[in-house]
């Protein structure tokens, strides 16, 4: 059992109905250190999340991409956890962009498989409760209202750049390298890294 990371209490609840979202049962999940629950229906992966509000949410519906900006308004003040995007080979990159944009935390390939699930629980450790404000010297994050202060100053980040600076902070004083970023943020596109980069030249001039 010393070989399998250390995922903290990463938890998934799945909205998808369709059988190829998963490649593996739920008993290998749960060896992994990342049990899932699935629900066909929207309704019933919102109800899940309200009864444990730690767990992260991962979209893999098809209406979950015509319904996204209804279900994120009413997953995110219930969901401490991330929430992430399911996406196929063939998912439009419109799409994705769409998702980031209106708050999803980054995506997960299809079919999910538990080293996949444990890479991103990695990548984003539910070691305790969620630190919902997080100050550094003069910066102030509000991570449930995605709101960034710096001294009496509000500022507005893209979902994109938000997330980015939200790793960096929730990791410091340790340093968070361009790979984790790139894989965290930008596994959706041709070149992630260049994406990052081009994310933290905006971040800093903002």
């Amino acid at each position: 059992m010393s070989d399998i990371p250390r995922t903290g209490n990463a938890r998934f609840v799945v909205h998808g109905n369709s059988t190829d979202i998963l490649r593996g049962s739920f008993a290998e999940f749960r060896h992994a250190g990342v049990p899932i629950t699935m629900h066909s229906e929207i309704v019933g992966a919102l109800a899940d999340l309200a009864h444990d509000d730690d767990a992260s949410l991962i979209l893999a519906g098809g209406e979950a991409f015509e319904q996204l900006s209804a279900i994120l308004q009413i997953a995110q003040p219930v969901c401490s956890g991330s929430i992430f995007l399911g996406v196929f080979d063939t998912t439009a990159t419109a799409t994705i962009a769409s998702a980031m944009k209106a708050g999803v935390r980054g995506t997960v390939r299809l079919p999910m498989t538990p080293q996949r699930l444990r890479d991103v629980a990695r990548l984003h450790p539910r070691t305790g409760p969620i630190e919902r404000i997080l100050t550094i010297g003069e910066l102030t994050l509000d991570v449930p209202h995605r709101s960034l202060r710096w001294r009496d100053q509000s500022l507005l980040l893209p979902a994109r750049e938000f997330e980015l600076l939200h790793q960096i902070i929730r990791a410091y004083p340790e340093s968070v390298s361009i790979d984790t970023l790139a894989l965290a943020f930008g596994s959706d596109l041709e070149d992630p890294h260049a994406s990052v980069r081009v994310a933290m030249t905006k971040l800093r001039a903002r």
